[in-house]
């Protein structure tokens, strides 16, 4: 049997071969194995000299022999790799699509939010749908969809005391463990470090379901009286964050006008109730 080295070396094994032809044709005086002759061969010389020529030519074709079954078992194995292959790019190919279906279908949400129609921005352009939605739109809101969904995954923690040489992963551990949730979590202060101001810190989390339970509970955070003066939020764009500065502006104003009500912030809106139904309600 050929040796792995041999395996695939088709040069070698075909240059053996093409030797003997050619010695066998230069002593026989022919050009093609056509004019070859018993005759001819019995010419060649004496029995030893045959029996040497026919031992050449057995070990040439069992090398070639074993040679053939050996690349035969290693093409069955490529065949059954391909099948494979195969089976995963349909399978990556049905991925593919439903990936784009969920992005198709996020991108128009989103420019539908954004036009408040397709019938409003059609009529409001004097055009046709394809030619509202154009390239740089969908790339914008693409692009916008993909930073709404990395923000999702983030919290902003302000309030909490900075220390020196601290270790913020597990400072931020501590604050999540007080309301009773243990994710895994990523962290980093913001901003240039100040004697005279706290740095919010940025909290990476696995996922938007986690940043969820977690800005639920963020209340109980009151009741604490280490963590009292901490603060949650979601993650907002620079947008968002000018919109929700004038909620606050705006909140400050009505509290100060109906001092004996509860107001608060909640979907991007200002809310408000009486005291005893919320305190009845928590």
């Amino acid at each position: 049997m050929p040796t792995a080295a041999e395996r695939y070396n088709f040069a070698d094994v075909e240059q053996n071969g093409k030797q003997f032809i050619s010695e066998m044709f230069k002593q026989c005086k022919v050009h093609e194995v056509g004019s070859m002759t018993p005759e001819l061969l019995v010419k060649l010389g004496t029995k030893d000299v045959l029996a040497q020529y026919l031992m050449s030519a057995l070990q040439l074709i069992e090398r070639q022999h074993n040679f053939v079954i050996n690349q035969r078992v290693h093409i069955s194995s490529y065949q059954h790799d391909i099948i494979k292959l195969q089976s995963d790019v349909i399978a990556a190919h049905e991925k593919t699509l439903r990936v784009t279906e969920y992005i198709s279908k996020t991108v128009e949400g989103s420019v539908q939010a954004g036009f408040k129609s397709y019938s409003e921005a059609v009529g409001a352009h004097g055009s046709s749908m394809s030619t509202v939605i154009s390239p740089g739109t969908l790339k914008s809101v693409a692009k916008q969809v993909v930073v709404e969904e990395e923000l999702s995954r983030n919290i902003m923690v302000f309030g909490l005391p900075e220390e020196e040489n601290e270790d913020i992963c597990e400072n931020i551990g501590k604050v999540f463990q007080q309301l009773g949730e243990k994710p895994r979590v990523e962290a980093s202060r913001l901003g240039k470090k100040l004697q005279s101001n706290v740095r919010p810190v940025k909290v990476m989390l696995s996922s938007a379901t986690a940043v969820q339970h977690i800005l639920a509970k963020s209340r109980e955070l009151r009741q604490s009286d280490k963590y009292k003066t901490v603060f949650l939020s979601p993650d907002r764009t620079i947008e968002q964050r000018a919109e929700h500065r004038v909620l606050v502006v705006q909140l400050k104003n009505i509290a100060e006008a109906e001092p004996h009500r509860r107001h608060y912030i909640r979907g991007g809106q200002i809310c408000s109730a009486d005291s005893t139904k919320t305190q009845m309600s928590e």
